[in-house]
């Protein structure tokens, strides 16, 4: 025994079918669509504040060796200015980079950026302990008494 349907039943099925479709479109034509280049812009601007502090890290970190390093005072001074405005540039853009993420971000790349906020913080507090005795030049002034008053006073002897 075969069922056919009769045309009150094909009816029914075409007006369930277009319901169905305009449904399916209302939905579409109402759905808030990303705008690929909005979206690219965003990740642009996220990946161009990353590559900053990365720069900005490497620039603190070489003028902090050369603040340790330098021969004189007045240059371990100007390098440990250096270290401290490369380490501030590196706080801006981190506190850019966190309203970035706020508006859109998502949950990882928010915990990475809160991770990376408490070991800088950690940074800071020693560079700028070390970036005070670079600025004594201890090294280079203990090595000047002991190879120079000192060792004259040990000959002498």
């Amino acid at each position: 025994m075969t069922l056919k349907p009769g045309v009150r039943d094909a009816l029914w099925m075409a007006a369930g079918a277009a319901t169905l479709l305009i449904v399916i479109l209302l939905t579409l034509h109402f759905r808030k669509q990303p705008n690929p280049a909005a979206q690219l812009a965003f990740k642009a601007e996220r990946a161009d504040l990353v590559g900053q502090m990365q720069l900005g890290l490497a620039s603190a970190s070489e003028a902090e060796k050369s603040a340790v390093l330098a021969i004189t005072d007045q240059e371990s001074q100007a390098f440990a200015d250096q270290a401290r405005a490369a380490a501030a540039g590196v706080e801006r853009e981190r506190q850019e980079l966190e309203q970035l993420l706020t508006k859109g971000g998502t949950q990882g790349e928010k915990e990475l950026l809160q991770e990376f906020a408490q070991l800088f913080t950690d940074f800071q507090r020693i560079d700028d302990e070390l970036l005070k005795l670079a600025v004594q030049n201890t090294n280079l002034k203990a090595y000047a008494l002991a190879f120079g008053p000192a060792a004259a006073f040990v000959n002498e002897m």
